[in-house]
């Protein structure tokens, strides 16, 4: 039901914030040591969806999927170890 649908939108979240448009970087190939840029959207949303904050992906569900169960948490079943966020 809703449950799996809010917790699978959060696993994919959790894996596409990793990963920049390949429009933004000035030089491509990027370098794989290389950090990527900040990226800031084009409005607050694609900002949102580009966060790897835990609470913006939840806030997202919430847009789509209405609010979250008060007991609802999400950890995030990989986590990069590449670089900090």
């Amino acid at each position: 039901g809703i449950h799996h649908t809010r917790r699978y939108l959060c696993e994919w979240q959790s894996f596409l914030c990793r990963y920049v448009p390949a429009g933004l970087l000035e030089v491509l190939p990027a370098k794989l040591n290389e950090r990527p840029p900040r990226y800031y959207g084009r409005d607050d949303l694609e900002t949102l969806m580009a966060s790897t904050n835990v609470n913006d992906w939840i806030k997202i569900s919430e847009m789509m999927l209405g609010p979250a169960p008060e007991n609802f948490k999400f950890v995030p079943k990989h986590k990069s170890n590449s670089y900090e966020g």
